[in-house]
This record gives C-alpha cells, sequence and structure tokens, in this order.
C-alpha cells in the first residue's frame, strides 16, 4: 500500500530501510533527526521520508509476538523462524521492535537467544491495522504469525482480522 495523499509523499520512492540511507544516522538518529507525527498512522523524518506508527488504539509488536511465536515473512514465506526475543528499540523517536529469530529446532540458551545466536534479526518493526510490518512506509514487507511452538492456538486469525481505524 502506497500512501500518496500528501506533499510528503513526493518522497515515495526514497530508501525503504536505514540501510539504504547513508548511514551517518544509523540506527537511532540524532537530536534533529526525529520523525515528526503527521497523523496517529503516519510520521516524517526532516528528509521527507514517511514512516509508520502503530495507532493509539491497537496494540504493538511486543503484544502480539512472544517467544515461541512461530513467523513466516513475505519475503520468505516458505521458511518458517521462530521468535526468541521481543525488544523495543526506539528509531527517529518512533517506538519500533527488533527481534531475534533463529530456526522452529534450535533450543534456547540461558539468556533466551537461540543456541550459537548469529545475529538473526529483523528490526524496526511496528503493528498497524492487523499486520506487522516495517518501519518505512516504502517497505511492505509483513510478518505472519502461524503458530506457537507446543500450543496448538490459530494467532494468525488474529493478525489477519485486523483492527478498525
Amino acid at each position: 500500500m502506497k500512501f500518496d495523499c500528501c506533499a510528503f509523499c513526493e518522497y515515495r520512492h526514497s530508501p525503504q530501510n536505514t540501510y539504504r540511507r547513508d548511514g551517518w544516522d544509523y540506527p537511532h538518529g540524532d537530536e534533529e533527526d526525529v520523525a515528526e507525527p503527521v497523523t496517529e498512522r503516519m510520521a516524517v523524518l526532516p528528509d521527507g521520508i514517511c514512516l509508520r506508527l502503530t495507532p493509539p488504539c491497537q496494540p504493538t509488536v511486543d503484544e502480539i509476538l512472544e517467544p515461541g511465536a512461530l513467523i513466516t515473512t513475505s519475503y520468505s514465506p516458505d521458511r518458517i523462524q521462530k521468535v526468541f526475543h521481543v525488544r523495543e528499540r526506539p528509531v527517529y523517536g518512533v517506538p519500533t521492535y527488533s527481534i531475534a529469530i533463529g530456526d522452529p529446532d534450535t533450543p534456547a540458551g540461558r539468556d533466551g537467544y537461540p543456541k550459537r545466536y548469529r545475529g538473526r534479526n529483523i528490526k524496526e518493526l511496528v503493528y498497524q491495522d492487523g499486520a506487522i510490518r516495517k518501519l518505512f512506509w516504502n517497505n511492505d514487507d509483513e510478518i505472519k504469525v502461524v503458530g506457537y511452538d507446543g500450543i496448538e492456538a490459530d494467532y494468525q486469525a488474529t493478525i489477519s482480522a485486523g483492527w478498525s481505524a
């Protein structure tokens, strides 16, 4: 979904994530690089890049994902991964979440991360309208919960049902 209704969106072909920016402000930005909320669903950086926000009446990523959740991503839909750790991490003044992931059969270590953890993360996540998405508006990647390790529950139904605005 592209957001093409305002002057801010003239930058809709801008970078999708911080890795494609110059790197001068990765990962958090500095005091001048704080996103300005435009609506309760969108913020904009000083250089015009649009960001998603989790609206106030919707759950946050850490309320949807918890250790043991089995997920797939839109860019690798056939690969199921297990969430080991969920952490809030502000980026550009916006609350986002990072998750540590691993293969479903990998045991967790004492620290809660997968054993032999090599830094497999998905960063800059927000929850909006029934979907876990990346912070940058131009990035259409999505994470879907397909189950929970050891618990037979249909978590996908909760996420795909969505939330009214």
